[in-house]
Order: structure tokens, then sequence, then C-alpha cells
């Protein structure tokens, strides 16, 4: 650990001890709000906020992904063809029939949360597929 490390853990460390007035060993009430709100601010990053656009219909805020080559998606984009785009199992879903992407990815929703389920496609309602604008 270089010198300037140390010197800096080093004021932390005789700070802390120097907040700690009542012995009893609480930490002081400024670092606890600042753990509060790094552990705030990591939960608003983290990726389950990413995809919170699913409405409840389609996936009950579990059965949906993002497809493609990410780390999170579980399944290849849909491919443009004749009729519409073909998702992985062969299904086809008419170009006008998919939801416009509010992200720029490909997103589906299968029955179970599986990826040998049907596509989700609530009564009344747009399939549960999510397209770019662009459609790549």
């Amino acid at each position: 650990m270089g010198e300037d490390n140390r010197s800096f853990l080093q004021d932390a460390a005789d700070k802390l001890a120097a907040d700690d007035r009542d012995g009893c060993g609480a930490p002081p009430l400024w670092l606890v709000a600042i753990l509060v709100m790094a552990a705030a601010l990591v939960i608003w990053l983290s990726p389950a906020r990413a995809h919170e656009f699913y409405p409840w219909e389609c996936c009950s805020d579990r059965d949906c992904w993002p497809t493609g080559t990410g780390r999170d998606a579980r399944e290849p984009d849909p491919v443009a063809g004749p009729g519409g785009w073909r998702l992985s199992d062969g299904t086809i879903v008419p170009y006008a029939a998919a939801r416009p992407s509010p992200d720029g990815r490909f997103h589906v929703c299968r029955s179970g949360g599986s990826l040998s389920g049907a596509l989700i496609v609530p009564g009344g309602r747009p399939p549960c597929i999510w397209v770019p604008p662009s459609g790549t």
C-alpha cells in the first residue's frame, strides 16, 4: 500500500475514533448516512431496474428477458423474415404487432419464464416482444 493510501486510511481511522465520543462503539451518524446513501445508489443502479418497463400482463416481473449476445440475454435476437420477426423457437410475430423497445434491445416474455415456454400474448394486447426502433 502506498504512503498516500496509508495516510488516507490513518486519517479516516483517526476521524472515526474522534467521532466515537460516547465509547459504545456505535458508528458515527455521518458514516451511517453515507452507507445508507451508497446502498440506495447501488440498488437504484442495479440491473434489475434496467428492464422494469415490462408490463405486468407480460411477465409478472419474472418471465421476460433481453435477447442477443449480452450477459443478461437468454436467447438469440429475433430475425427479420417474411411476415415478421422469427423467434428462436420458430414463432413468427408480425412486424406491426411488436412493441417498441425503450432501451434499444430486443426483449421477449415466455410462459413460465422458460426458454421452452410459449411467447406470452395477453388477450387483446400485442405480443410480449420488444423491438428496437431500427429493428436491429
